[in-house]
C-alpha cells in the first residue's frame, strides 16, 4: 500500500535529517522495556554479536542491546536523534541510510533490526534486499511495522492511526511475509508488538488508533495529566493491539 505523499530521494533524506521529536525521551523508560522485550525475542534464534539497528533514533534498543553483550552499531539520518545515540549514550551512530551500505565491503551482521522504518522508506524491498546481504550465516533479522491488514485497523478504515502522511509504503503482514522469502528470508517468528508507555500517553493515544478525531492532539495535551491525576497519568501500562506485527526472520535454509 503506497502513499505517495512526502519527496523522494534527497529530498526526503533531508527530511528526515532535520526531525526531532522534543517530547520521545519523555517516555523513555517505557520504551526502553518495549526494546527489552524486543531483543529477547530476537536472542531466541541468535546469540549476541554484531547488531545493526536502522532508523535506531535516540539509540535506546542499541543501548538496550549492549548491555546484554552485542556488539551495536547504528543509522539514523535525524541530527537530533541520532546526536543524542553519540554524544549522550557514547554509541556509534552514523548519518548514511541503510541503502547506502555496500554488502561486499560491509561487514557481516549477526543482526539487523528494523523498528517503525520500513513504512517510512521510499523503496522498502530495496532495504531488505540490503538487510538481506548483510546477514551474516544463522543471523536474523527483527522487523516492526504497522499492519494495514490488522483487525483494528481495518474497524478504524481511513482514520487508523497508521495513514499518516510520514508512511510512504504500509505492507500487510502476508505481503511482508512473502517479500522476506523473496529475499531468501524465512520467517521464523511473527507476533504482534507489545509497547509501553505511559497511562496518560495512552490516554491520547488509544483516541487515534480508534480512528477518533484529535487523538494525537489530545495525546499531546499536557490536560491529560489532570484529567487522570498527575500519579496515575505516570503508571507504566504495556498493551497491544495487534496492529502492528514483529516479525523475525532468518537466511533459508539451501
Amino acid at each position: 500500500m503506497h502513499q505517495p505523499a512526502l519527496p523522494r530521494g534527497d529530498a526526503l533524506l533531508g527530511l528526515y535529517r532535520d526531525m526531532a521529536d522534543p517530547g520521545y525521551l519523555d517516555e523513555e523508560a517505557g520504551r526502553r522495556g518495549t526494546a527489552r522485550r524486543l531483543l529477547a525475542r530476537l536472542e531466541r534464534h541468535v546469540a549476541p554479536g554484531r547488531l545493526l539497528e536502522a532508523g535506531c533514533g535516540h539509540g535506546l534498543l542499541l543501548d538496550e542491546a549492549r548491555r546484554r553483550g552485542w556488539a551495536v552499531t547504528g543509522l539514523e539520518p535525524s541530527a537530533a536523534a541520532g546526536g543524542h545515540a553519540r554524544d549522550v549514550l557514547g554509541l556509534d551512530v552514523r548519518p548514511e541510510p541503510l541503502e547506502a551500505l555496500d554488502p561486499a565491503t560491509t561487514e557481516r551482521c549477526d543482526a539487523i533490526v528494523l523498528v517503525d522504518v520500513l513504512e517510512h522508506l521510499e523503496d522498502p524491498l530495496r532495504a531488505l534486499r540490503v538487510c538481506a546481504a548483510l546477514l551474516a550465516p544463522g543471523g536474523a533479522l527483527l522487523v516492526v511495522t504497522p499492519d494495514p491488514s490488522a483487525p483494528v485497523a481495518r474497524l478504524a478504515g481511513p482514520r487508523w492511526w497508521g495513514f499518516l502522511p510520514a508512511h510512504t509504503h504500509l505492507i500487510p503482514r502476508r505481503t511482508l511475509r512473502t517479500l522476506l522469502a523473496r529475499e531468501g528470508l524465512e520467517p521464523v517468528d511473527d507476533t504482534g508488538l507489545w509497547r509501553t508507555f505511559s497511562l496518560g500517553y495512552w490516554a491520547g493515544g488509544l483516541g487515534e488508533r480508534a480512528g477518533r478525531p484529535g487523538g494525537a492532539a489530545a495525546r499531546a495535551d499536557g490536560g491529560r495529566a489532570g484529567r487522570l491525576g498527575a500519579a496515575a497519568a505516570r503508571i507504566p501500562v504495556t498493551l497491544s493491539l495487534g496492529d502492528e506485527r514483529v516479525i523475525v526472520a532468518r537466511p533459508a535454509a539451501g
